[in-house]
């Protein structure tokens, strides 16, 4: 007897996920720490917003935080661009039923040849390929039913 699975056990949606979207919402983030360093150096919020005792201003200091940031937001871009393409190509592989041989796509499980008539539009016809003929055959051959 086969069940149903319940809603909160099936898989959730396919997503698809661009690279680009990740790396702008990360850059956003990067480009408002540098704001940030760069108020503090000029404006001295810390002395502004927690009352902190007056400093001076540092621009050699801001200025080595903001190339150390940025070599940060260089390499934390590149491994951010790897994780989601490597996240995109196996989001794109096309889900095979190990039982039935259907074919998963746009959330239906077509059969095989259904699929290949949709996203080709011709029509498919059935026969054995070399390998399986062999196959088949040499059974028949070896008990002495069929010359080559």
């Amino acid at each position: 007897m086969q069940t149903s699975p319940s809603p909160s056990q099936d898989p959730p949606p396919k997503q698809l996920v661009y690279w680009q979207k990740a790396l702008i919402w990360q850059s956003l983030g990067f480009l408002i720490v540098i704001v940030l360093t760069w108020s503090d150096a000029l404006f001295d919020l810390a002395h502004a917003v927690l009352g902190l005792p007056h400093r001076d201003e540092d621009l050699n200091r801001t200025a080595i935080t903001t190339v150390v940031i940025l070599l940060l937001w260089i390499f934390s871009a590149y491994k951010v661009y790897r994780v989601v393409s490597r996240l995109s190509y196996l989001e794109s592989f096309l889900h095979v039923c190990a039982w039935c041989r259907k074919i998963e796509y746009q959330d239906r499980w077509l059969s095989l040849e259904v699929h290949f008539t949709e996203k080709t539009g011709a029509q498919l016809s059935h026969g054995i390929c070399p390998e399986c003929s062999e196959n088949m055959l040499r059974p028949i051959r070896d008990k002495g039913g069929i010359n080559p």
